[in-house]
């Protein structure tokens, strides 16, 4: 069991080193923002109480000097903000007394065993502590772009019995409508999950679409291991409404595999390098219905050339605290007609083609996302002038236990037999840890 002394180090170096990771800001608008030194105090006097009680966390803390590392705190945050002070504290390899060697950041804490859930946990307190001091998200999520990097010197791999949720909130992304960890239409380099490289996580989602003459329902479930490797498996069930496809009927099944790696997209912030995945969705139809009387119950009797197929693709995602955004772009190798819903290459085309795939969102809060997305497809059935999708989105993380996710969607004509733009509500429900 790890003694009293211990734990006091260790909790020590978890608040300490975050308040010195990178160079402090040379203007003091960050400063200002957070209310300069009174307001700086509030934060850290919100915090300290916080950190006690996170059950996460707390055990780390106990038995050192609480009211002086209140005062380091302020000092940090304040030099590190841009304002008018300087940190007067040492990181040594001791308890808060003055006694042992200074030492760099990386060796202290090298033998500590800390954890991203732990380096995260702490973060979370922090964000909150300002959320209630009312500190503006886009001043907050600027001293988190500084503090992120330490995570590089200070965590050490684990391995945990069972899931730990110790990633950020709203991290793992949404459930992309073909079952990937991502946004709405396209998948994004996050995995999906709450487990940190020392777990897993999962979840399952839900997923509806209602246009004028179709709706699409999609659901599945993802497992994300280490934070590296994702799972995943999806069923697509599209329907039509309106004559002459009000009784179209098509399901398919969709399996996942996404790789990180390169890349952090949240504790790079002291770098451009964006996070990287590779991924590949395996794709099965399973007929039509509804179309027996025009003798159509296959994908292929419409001109498809196959009723199964491979999407392959690589995104890029990066999370900019300081400027309050996530940016994703994807590159897809598909031959798919709408998603493979109308089977696999055509007569206008059978070819493996790239087709590009963009994601922005604005970081509202740590809660609440607002952004847009595109995703350009093939055209390679006669039958089907396949345009491509859009969709303009707000997803809200109450928890890392749900997210809901609501999008204005355009995704353009889908079949001569109803020659016209398709839009409408789409609406996404997950639950996980």
């Amino acid at each position: 069991m790890m003694t009293f002394s211990r734990m006091a180090v260790l909790g020590l170096l978890l608040v300490s080193s975050l308040a010195s990771a990178q160079t402090p800001y040379t203007d003091d608008a960050t400063y200002v923002g957070l209310g300069g030194k009174d307001g700086i105090k509030k934060i850290v006097d919100t915090f300290i109480p916080l950190v006690l009680a996170d059950p996460r966390i707390k055990d780390n803390f106990a038995d050192f000097d609480m009211a002086q590392l209140n005062v380091r705190l302020q000092e940090q945050f304040c030099e590190f903000a841009g304002g008018p002070c300087k940190y007067t504290g040492k990181y040594r390899d001791k308890t808060m007394d003055g006694v042992g060697t200074v030492r760099d950041m990386t060796t202290v804490h090298q033998d500590l065993k800390i954890t991203n859930a732990m380096f995260n946990a702490l973060t979370e307190d922090l964000q909150i502590a300002m959320e209630q001091n009312q500190v503006p998200s886009r001043v907050s999520n600027k001293l988190i772009a500084k503090l992120a990097p330490m995570q590089r010197a200070i965590v050490t791999t684990t391995t945990q019995a069972k899931p730990e949720m110790g990633k950020f909130l709203a991290t793992g992304g949404v459930s992309q409508v073909e079952g990937a960890g991502g946004g709405g239409i396209t998948p994004w380099a996050l995995i999906s999950g709450y487990g940190t490289r020392d777990s897993w996580g999962a979840n399952a989602h839900y997923t509806y679409i209602d246009t004028q003459d179709y709706k699409l329902n999609s659901y599945g479930v993802a497992v994300g291991i280490a934070d590296r490797l994702e799972l995943s498996l999806a069923t697509q069930e599209f329907k039509g409404s309106l004559a002459p496809l009000n009784q179209l009927n098509i399901k398919q099944d969709i399996l996942g595999v996404k790789l990180k790696v390169a890349g952090d997209a949240v504790y790079e912030q002291d770098s451009m390098m964006p996070q990287v995945a590779v991924g590949i969705l395996y794709k099965r139809n399973k007929g039509v219905g509804g179309l027996g009387a025009l003798g159509v119950t296959n994908v292929m009797q419409l001109g498809a050339k196959d009723d199964h197929g491979y999407d392959y693709y690589v995104a890029a995602t990066k999370i900019l605290f300081e400027q309050s955004l996530l940016l994703n772009g994807t590159l897809r190798a598909t031959r798919a007609n709408q998603m493979g819903l109308l089977g696999f290459g055509g007569d206008q085309g059978d070819s493996m083609r790239l087709m590009p795939e963009v994601s922005i969102a604005y970081l509202v809060n740590r809660k609440l996302a607002v952004g847009a997305e595109y995703r350009r497809k093939p055209h390679n059935l006669g039958v089907d002038h396949e345009k491509a999708y859009y969709d303009a989105f707000v997803a809200w993380f109450p928890t890392k236990h749900v997210s809901l996710t609501a999008a204005y969607a355009q995704l353009g004509d889908i079949t001569v037999f109803n020659p016209k733009q398709q839009h409408g509500l789409y609406l996404s429900l997950q639950t996980g840890f």
